[in-house]
């Protein structure tokens, strides 16, 4: 259970408007949202990095998933998992894609790039930062604005890590 009231359906103009907002860019108002809607201008904020992050970074909507799905393993963040997995699906990631990024799994379905993102995002997790020889090769699969939105996106789902896990946000029970 939460440790905060999910905001649900409200009379405060703040808040159904931020749940407009969500609705518009093509999300349901997952319980990740309800909880930041304890504090409206907090949720806005939040929004507007994750928006950039879903959709107007330089990344490949598939790597983006693999780099997600990579960070939320390393940070044992089922929530992330739950929704990143259907994100992947839905950007057209293959299944064994999807279980390449897994504990345990070799990343042998992944191309090179993918490897080298997916190494990049665990490294990061364990560690945060990574080391001169990983970031070697990201510099020859990626270009300079492309490193920075792997890196800012990898941090923006370490940022979610800490909301989920300190606000225990549970995963919705209306999915599948």
């Amino acid at each position: 259970m939460a440790r905060l009231r999910y905001v649900g359906g409200s009379n405060a103009p703040a808040i159904e408007a931020v749940f407009a907002e969500i609705q518009r860019m093509g999300r349901p108002v997952l319980n990740l949202y309800r909880v930041l809607a304890n504090q409206p201008p907090a949720l806005t904020a939040f929004l507007g990095m994750s928006r950039y992050v879903r959709s107007a970074s330089s990344l490949d909507p598939g790597l983006r998933e693999l780099v997600i799905l990579a960070t939320a393993y390393e940070l044992r963040q089922d929530y992330e998992i739950h929704h990143h997995t259907d994100a992947g699906r839905k950007v057209g990631l293959s299944a064994e894609k999807l279980a390449a990024v897994e504990p345990g799994h070799k990343l042998d379905a992944l191309i090179p790039e993918e490897r080298c993102a997916v190494e990049f995002a665990r490294q990061v997790a364990r560690t945060r930062t990574c080391d001169d020889a990983t970031f070697k090769r990201l510099e020859s699969f990626f270009a300079p604005d492309e490193i920075v939105d792997l890196v800012v996106t990898i941090a923006w789902y370490h940022l979610c890590a800490v909301i989920i896990g300190s606000l225990q946000v549970d995963l919705e029970a209306n999915l599948p």
